[in-house]
């Protein structure tokens, strides 16, 4: 089949305002790429494709959207992300094509469309979305010059299955584990930014992108936006006997088109307290607290670097398992524009 692109109509996507037909279509496509990319994850409902676009991640900054119409049929969609803080210099972008119209240049049509907005971002680095490394999707995003620079593991813990006996996990000794749901309290604030902190010794590979520093100010600032998205935010965390500070850190996300999901944002503890099973038990104890208090979850996800053993090891003996291996692939702004405007690479 030979497609027009000189037909293809991009516009500009709100998700708050767009019109019904336009929201079911894009839901439609991209449960087809669900379907096609990651069969074996559950089917993509609409409320999660939507509740995506519309309560996005807070770390990954403000979004904008646009679709691409061929003769009246939704065939794919762009849309790119500006995250803040150390990472103002990187767009985030992402790049969908009905399964049923790739390798056509529908993707590659759709980026170029996006370019002088992005090229107006003035931002150095263009960060490429999670993509399976042997995807057509990945060799796609070669050829447009974009540079694998981290590798990770998608890890999947589904609740009812797995057996509870896993997560009877003892805290050790001279510590005590606490959890709260949303707003961070006052008094743990200032040890809880440093825990949560040393998240930083996570392994980044050569990507560009950083972590935001936790402070208390920030910490407040997030809570603030989560509980204004709905975002349900679940916490648990080590404290030490002999100091009362928190040396430990859990937190899960629900977003609120997703409840029955849970998604991990951070398991960090201090160098001065690794070893002594901190993360393991932290961890038990939120799937327990999860049972008993969600009983409506159905499963947890984690993304972990595939050099992270000690973690991924971790996540294993409570009853995680590998769904599959993601990359993060980036490529110059000024590179990416020169191979847009001189590629006709199809996608």
């Amino acid at each position: 089949m030979t497609l027009d692109l000189q037909t293809l109509d991009i516009q500009p996507l709100d998700p708050h305002h767009a019109p019904e037909q336009l929201l079911a279509d894009y839901h439609a496509m991209r449960a087809a790429t669900v379907a096609v990319d990651t069969p074996k994850d559950p089917p993509l409902s609409y409320e999660a494709a939507i509740g995506r676009l519309r309560t996005p991640p807070l770390e990954d900054g403000p979004w904008r959207f646009w679709v691409g119409h061929l003769d009246g049929r939704l065939a794919g969609s762009v849309g790119f992300a500006l995250p803040e803080g150390p990472n103002s210099g990187i767009v985030n972008v992402e790049v969908q094509v009905h399964p049923e119209l790739r390798r056509r240049g529908v993707g590659t049509a759709l980026l170029r469309a996006v370019l002088p907005a992005v090229l107006e971002t003035r931002r150095d680095t263009v960060l490429g979305f999670f993509m399976n490394p042997d995807s057509p999707a990945a060799r796609w995003a070669g050829g447009l010059g974009f540079e694998v620079t981290q590798s990770m593991v998608l890890q999947v813990l589904p609740i009812a299955s797995t057996p509870a006996q896993l997560w009877d996990v003892p805290v050790p000794t001279g510590y005590r584990l606490e959890q709260w749901t949303g707003v961070t309290p006052e008094p743990l604030i200032d040890s809880y930014a440093v825990a949560r902190q040393a998240i930083e010794d996570a392994p980044l590979g050569r990507t560009s992108y950083l972590p935001t520093p936790w402070t208390p100010a920030r910490i407040r600032e997030t809570d603030r936006e989560l509980a204004a998205a709905g975002t349900e935010q679940l916490v648990v965390v080590a404290i030490e006997d002999a100091t009362d500070q928190v040396v430990g850190v859990h937190v899960i996300h629900r977003p609120p088109h997703r409840r029955e999901l849970g998604l991990i944002q951070d398991t960090s503890v201090p160098a001065a307290h690794r070893g002594h099973g901190l993360g393991l038990a932290m961890k038990a104890a939120m799937m327990r607290r999860l049972t008993d208090e969600r009983p409506e979850m159905e499963r947890i996800l984690t993304t972990t670097a595939t050099t992270n053993t000690h973690m991924i090891g971790i996540n294993e003996a409570l009853g995680y398992h590998a769904a599959r291996t993601v990359i993060w692939s980036e490529t110059a702004t000024a590179r990416l524009a020169e191979r847009l405007t001189a590629s006709s690479t199809g996608s």
